[in-house]
Order: C-alpha cells, then structure tokens, then sequence
C-alpha cells in the first residue's frame, strides 16, 4: 500500500522516514568528524560529499512534507492523553522545520563562503554573494540546529518506545518496514 490510512503508513512514508533517517544519522557522525580529518584532499571530498547529502535531505523532505500534507496521518490510540497529542504534534512539526533548516543553514553557509557544493561540474549556487558574516551566521544556525535534531530525534525514538514497550500500542509497528 503506497498511501497512508487511518491505521497505517504507507510504503512511500515509510521509505521516506527511514531514508532521511539514515541519511541524517550518518551526516551527524560524518559531521562530528569531518574537521579530524588531516588530509586535505580527503577533508575536501567528504565535506562536498555532506552538502550534496544535505542537498538530497532538502529535497527529500520537502517531498515528505507534501506527501505528509497530501495524505491522512494514522490517528493516535484511543486513550492518548490530550498533552501526548500534543507533544506529538509539536515534535513532528519541529523535525520537519529543522531536517529542512539543516540543510538550508549549511547550503547558505557554502555559498557564502564561496564554496558552493559541486557535482563534477555542477555548482549549485544560491541567489546570495560571498560574506564571512553570512557564512558565520549560518555555520551558527548549522551548529545549534544540529543540537536540536539531536534532541528531537531522542525524545521521537523515545516516544516509540514507550508506546510501545509500556503502552503496548501500535503506534511503533505501524512505522517499522517489518512486522513485529
């Protein structure tokens, strides 16, 4: 089933989901240590390697949102608090605003350092001039950004969790790729 109903997501949301998570999981690590790395040639290609990632994240989750505006969300158990709902809403909202902030800070952050990413001879520029202050201010944003996907992800795979190892609920299996 490619579209979410009532009860469950669909393959499309779910393949959306899983690859943004794994995309964004190693760009987390490789961003950790990109900067430990000595060799400047290699430094060069894995950091252009990360903002064509990051590129691929933004156009992956601006695809997300829509389908997730186009398509019915599954609605909680019965028995969610109304505080649950709540929180679950807002930490959704607050993943897709910073899995697009993310790689929009950083893209800034290139092009005003006047170094676009680039495939071969592909440079993907934005409509703004190279400034040490804009590139500052978005390696900022990049920086604190990444602090709260961090934390955003952690309470999301905590809240998994607890619906479904102390609420015993479906709201974990209707996400996961296989049956549990």
């Amino acid at each position: 089933m490619l579209k979410n109903t009532y009860t469950e997501y669909g393959s499309l949301a779910k393949f959306f989901h899983w690859l943004i998570f794994l995309l964004v999981f190693g760009m987390i690590v490789a961003g950790y240590f990109m900067g430990d790395i000595t060799n400047k040639l290699l430094r060069s290609q894995i950091v252009n390697m990360h903002k064509l990632t990051g590129l691929m994240i933004l156009f992956l989750m601006i695809l997300r949102a829509i389908w997730a505006v186009a398509n019915p969300k599954p609605t909680l158990p019965l028995g969610t608090k109304r505080v649950e709902r709540q929180l679950s809403q807002g930490v959704h909202f607050l993943l897709y605003a910073v899995l697009i902030l993310m790689p929009l800070s950083g893209w800034i952050m290139s092009v005003a350092s006047g170094h676009p990413p680039r495939f071969e001879s592909l440079f993907f520029y934005l409509p703004i001039h190279e400034s040490k202050w804009i590139s500052e201010s978005a390696l900022a944003v990049h920086s604190w950004v990444a602090i709260a996907i961090i934390g955003l992800v952690s309470m999301h795979v905590f809240a998994a969790l607890y619906h479904h190892f102390i609420k015993q609920d479906d709201v974990l299996k209707r996400m996961w790729l296989w049956k549990i």
